[in-house]
């Protein structure tokens, strides 16, 4: 269950309504704050996109039903390091939740604080992120890059990570071998990596992980 949703607004409505819908669809739960950050410049088409995704929102009966409650917070944009403060104050009051995040339109400005404050938030469960295509009415996973500013790499593991190839599969014995390296030693490199996310186990070895393959 969702605790809270956090969306970005542009001058269209839609993304943030598919984004809403999914959110609803996985389940939102009791109180859930749905969070909406945008620029704090006037602009009738923001006010505009705004007034639709209530009325739909209030369609949905999920202030009634749940208590769902919808807010609006408009980032100062005059300085984007008091952008990302302004943001990352808010979220902060979320970190203990369980929290979606999705860009889904509005100045680059803003999905830009938003994605650097959510970085810098000591969460205790990961939110997952998303990133709306503009005109596509989908959503990309954003892979949990934050795990990366935490990982402790030894020359050792990126040696091992740069010679693992993706999509291939390998076993301590492979790496043994390769590296020239004792077994013991491979084995225990790799239950770093896989507990820092950057390797997977499958067939019975080892392959780089989607964070994996952003690192190499």
């Amino acid at each position: 269950m969702l605790d809270a949703l956090v969306m970005t607004l542009g001058f269209e409505p839609g993304p943030l309504i598919s984004a809403v819908a999914s959110a609803a669809a996985e389940g939102l739960a009791e109180g859930a704050r749905i969070v909406i950050f945008t620029a704090g410049f006037p602009d009738e088409r923001a006010e505009r996109a705004w007034r639709q995704l209530q009325d739909v929102v209030s369609m949905m009966e999920l202030p009634r039903r749940l208590g769902v409650e919808m807010e609006k917070h408009e980032i100062p944009l005059r300085d984007l390091v008091e952008a990302i403060r302004v943001v990352k104050e808010v979220l902060s009051e979320l970190r203990e939740k369980n929290v979606k995040i999705a860009i889904t339109g509005g100045m680059r400005a803003v999905g830009l604080a938003v994605f650097i404050a959510y970085l810098l938030v000591d969460w205790r469960y990961e939110p997952r992120l998303e990133v709306y295509l503009e005109g596509r009415g989908m959503a990309l996973s954003v892979p949990e890059v934050r795990k990366l500013f935490r990982l402790s790499l030894t020359e050792e593991r990126l040696r091992l990570l740069k010679f693992m190839k993706p999509g291939n599969v390998y076993t301590p014995s492979d790496l043994s071998g390769f590296l020239r390296k004792d077994r013991s030693t491979i084995y225990r490199q790799l239950q770093a990596l896989l507990e820092g996310g950057i390797v997977e186990r499958v067939d019975g070895g080892y392959r780089l992980s989607r964070l994996g393959l952003l690192l190499i």
